[in-house]
Parts: C-alpha cells; sequence; structure tokens
C-alpha cells in the first residue's frame, strides 16, 4: 500500500535581515522543519493568506509591514497558529503589546537557536 508522505511543519521566518531569516530557516530545516525565509512583511503577509503555514516567526521591526501587523494578520487567518515574535529592541511595552495581541512568545535577539525551537515545539504541540 503506498503511503502519503510526511508533511513537514511549515514555520515562515520573517525578518528584514536576509542572513538572519535565512540563518534560522536553514537551522530549521537541519532541525526536520520546512523552515521558508522571507525578507519583507508585505510578502510575507501574502504567502500567509495564501499557503499553508503552520507558525511564524517575526522580527517587530520592519519597513512596510512589521511584526505587530503580521501577528494580527496571521491570528485572524488562522487563530491557532502559533507567533513567535524576535526583536532587538525590546521593551516591557512591546512585549505586553504582543502578548495582548496574541503572541506565542517574545524572543529577545541574540538568542540562542535551542531556546527558539524548544518554544515553538511546545507552541506546536499547543495547537
Amino acid at each position: 500500500m503506498h503511503q502519503p508522505p510526511e508533511t513537514k511543519t511549515r514555520v515562515l521566518v520573517v525578518d528584514d535581515r536576509a542572513d538572519m531569516a535565512e540563518m534560522l530557516a536553514d537551522d530549521l530545516c537541519d532541525r526536520g522543519y520546512d523552515g521558508v525565509a522571507i525578507t519583507s512583511g508585505r510578502e510575507a503577509l501574502h504567502l500567509l493568506q495564501t499557503q499553508r503555514v503552520d507558525a511564524l516567526v517575526t522580527d517587530v521591526r520592519m519597513p512596510d509591514v512589521d511584526g505587530m501587523m503580521l501577528l494580527r494578520a496571521s491570528l485572524e487567518l488562522d487563530p491557532s497558529r502559533p507567533v513567535i515574535l524576535m526583536t532587538a529592541y525590546g521593551t516591557l511595552d512591546t512585549a505586553m503589546e504582543a502578548s495582548g495581541a496574541g503572541a506565542y512568545q517574545y524572543l529577545l535577539k541574540p538568542f540562542r537557536l535551542d531556546h527558539l525551537v524548544r518554544m515553538l515545539r511546545q507552541a506546536l504541540e499547543r495547537r
């Protein structure tokens, strides 16, 4: 009997710094996820609307469409999709706003990849 191929968990990584987005997506791929790197919030928004995305990891500060806008749009499209925000410019106000808007977690850069992966795993299990 033919088995359907296993579908990997698709994680969209959004950061306007291409090196950061690609490094995180590649590291997630190395750990068994389908990591997709995007450097534009507008592009990420389009992808969230048109393709399957199981989790979103996004930078907060980006031109045009920022991480908070992506968080709100993602949860509108799929309230069960976990969203992890990351930023190098963390403030208590931003963390509280992210939490109040429905972010699963808020990470301060730099962070250890193991920490992100553990957080992602927990978020997806709760989904």
